[in-house]
C-alpha cells in the first residue's frame, strides 16, 4: 500500500515538475519572440531600416526578452492582488538590474557589447536607460493584468496528455541551436587573439559563423577593446 501511495506521489510530482517547465519554456519563447518583433519593429521606425535584433542564428528570438520574461514571471506571481504601481515599480528595478547583468555578462564573458545607451539621454552607464526601464515596468504589469490571464488556461493545460513529441523536437532545436550560436560567438572572441584553428569544431565554426556572418546578425555588435565593430565591411575605392 505504502509503495503505491509513493508511486502516486511520485507521478504527481513528475506532472508538477513538467508542467512548472512546460509554462516558462513556453512563457520564454513567447517573450522573447515578442521581444524581437518589438525591437525590430522599433529600429525600423527610429533608424528606417530593418535590423536583426534576434540572440539565435536559426530562429527569430531575443534571448534576453524570453529570459527577462520568464524572470518576471517568476518573480511577479504572486503579485496579482498588489497594486499596479507597486508592479510597475518593481518590474522596472528588475528590468534594470537584469539589462545591466546582460550587458556586464556580454562585456566580461566576450569582449562585445551588443547595446549602449551611452549616447541616449537618462541613461545610467552603457547598459541602463530610464526610458527602457519603464518599458520593462509597463510590460510588467500588462503582463500580470492583460497577458498572461490570456494565455494561463492554454499554459496550464496538462502537460502529459498534450502534445509531447512536438514540443520535444521544438525544445531540442532550441537548446541545440542556441548552444550553437553560444559556441560561434565565443569562437568569435578567439578569434580577435588567436586566429588559427586548433581543432576540427573550430574549423567548422569559422568555415560556417566567420566575422562577417555574426556582425550581419548582431549589427549592433562591437569590441570593448577596439571600440568598433567586429568585422567592417571593406569599401571599393
Amino acid at each position: 500500500m505504502e509503495h503505491i501511495i509513493s508511486l502516486k506521489n511520485e507521478k504527481i510530482q513528475k506532472e508538477e515538475w513538467a508542467g512548472t517547465f512546460y509554462r516558462l519554456f513556453w512563457i520564454y519563447v513567447i517573450c522573447g519572440v515578442g521581444g524581437f518583433l518589438i525591437e525590430s519593429i522599433w529600429c525600423w521606425i527610429d533608424f528606417h531600416e530593418f535590423t536583426s535584433r534576434t540572440s539565435n542564428l536559426f530562429f527569430p528570438i531575443s534571448c534576453i526578452w524570453g529570459f527577462g520574461g520568464v524572470l518576471l514571471h517568476l518573480f511577479t506571481a504572486k503579485d496579482q492582488e498588489n497594486s499596479k504601481l507597486y508592479l510597475f515599480v518593481k518590474c522596472t528595478v528588475l528590468g534594470a538590474l537584469f539589462e545591466f547583468l546582460c550587458g556586464y555578462l556580454g562585456e566580461h564573458l566576450l569582449e562585445v557589447t551588443f547595446w549602449d545607451y551611452s549616447a541616449m539621454p537618462l541613461h545610467i552607464g552603457k547598459y541602463i536607460n530610464l526610458p527602457f526601464c519603464l518599458v520593462w515596468g509597463g510590460i510588467g504589469v500588462a503582463w500580470v493584468w492583460k497577458i498572461y490571464p490570456l494565455i494561463r488556461r492554454k499554459l496550464e493545460t496538462p502537460v502529459l496528455t498534450g502534445p509531447n513529441t512536438a514540443m520535444r523536437v521544438f525544445l531540442v532545436f532550441m537548446v541545440c541551436s542556441q548552444v550553437l550560436t553560444g559556441a560561434a560567438l565565443l569562437r568569435m572572441h578567439e578569434r580577435q587573439s588567436r586566429n588559427v584553428e586548433e581543432n576540427i569544431v573550430e574549423y567548422v565554426l569559422d568555415q560556417c559563423f566567420p566575422d562577417q556572418t555574426l556582425q550581419r546578425y548582431f549589427p549592433k555588435m562591437k569590441s570593448t577593446v577596439t571600440g568598433k565593430k567586429i568585422y567592417i565591411q571593406e569599401t571599393k575605392s
